[in-house]
């Protein structure tokens, strides 16, 4: 098993690449979901504003 885990002496390398992907997939996620809020607030600013 630890074989496969070092992967030919590249296995730094190659988990290093996994959590770098894994920690820009949660930073994305989390900017889209900040983004989405934004968007949404500024919608319901504008729908008030019109009803007013």
């Amino acid at each position: 098993m630890s074989d496969w885990f070092a992967m030919g002496g590249y296995g730094f390398y190659v988990w290093s690449s996994y959590g770098m992907l894994a920690l820009a997939i949660v930073i994305e996620l989390v900017a889209l979901a900040r983004s989405r809020a934004r968007a949404r607030e500024y919608a319901l600013e504008v729908m008030e504003e019109e009803q007013a």
